[in-house]
């Protein structure tokens, strides 16, 4: 493990398009703040080539590339680059640019600097926001968030752009069913120390969302089950 160290770990699946861009963002977000990182790809056999145009982009940058054999999710590509981390700070971003890269030093500087121990990207503080959502999907969010309120006092509990010090998770199961692996980490962590930092949602301008009803039902499932580990404690 490598102090000050940031090991950025992004899930992929047919996020050809969007590697390309976002790789080179997050270095660049990096090297202006004169911070240390690599980037771990977790990809799940993508059929339109981002392990290949993520493997390329390792020529010129810190670029790990993790292929598995098959779609196995989001939460355990991000479990299995957890793994291959060198870092003692881990962020975990979505590859479809509705995350900012540029977002990350303000993100990661309060973990290295052990002001906290996690942060959050949250939509929902003063600061941040979401664009170009509809309506009906803004509500289902904010009920989605409700519900994991009383495990997770944040205003943003199921972001999915945050960043962690490794030794919370240490001995730590994470097994989470479905994609909200911040919330799994967040309590079962227990970590009271967790900061929310504005930033602004944008939605993918390439490719499609890969959520659905099935996604949203694994969602409910994670949460009955977080709610038990919580209960046992």
């Amino acid at each position: 493990m490598k102090e000050n160290f940031i090991s950025v770990i992004v899930p992929t699946y047919n996020e050809r398009e969007n590697i390309a861009v976002l790789i080179p963002r997050i270095f660049s977000s990096l090297e202006n703040n004169a911070m240390r990182g690599e980037v771990i790809v977790v990809d799940d056999n993508s059929p339109d080539g981002t392990a290949e145009a993520a493997e390329k982009l390792g020529g010129e940058y810190s670029v790990r590339v993790l292929r598995r054999p098959r779609k196995e999710g989001l939460s355990s590509a991000v479990i299995a680059g957890i793994a291959k981390a060198d870092g003692d700070v881990i962020g975990v971003i979505d590859a479809d640019l509705s995350h900012p890269p540029e977002e990350i030093p303000t993100l990661a500087r309060p973990v290295l600097e052990k002001k906290a121990d996690i942060t959050v990207a949250s939509r929902y503080v003063r600061g941040g926001g979401i664009e170009n959502w509809p309506v009906s999907r803004r509500i289902i969010s904010r009920g989605a968030g409700l519900l994991a309120k009383p495990i997770a006092n944040l205003k943003d509990p199921l972001s999915g752009f945050f960043f962690f010090r490794r030794s919370v998770i240490e001995g730590k199961e994470l097994n989470p069913t479905g994609y909200k692996i911040g919330l799994e980490v967040i309590v079962k962590s227990g970590s009271k120390r967790v900061a929310e930092i504005p930033y602004i949602f944008h939605d993918r301008k390439i490719g499609s969302s890969k959520l659905g009803m099935k996604q949203n039902l694994e969602y409910l499932v994670h949460l009955v089950r977080l709610y038990w580990h919580k209960a046992r404690q």
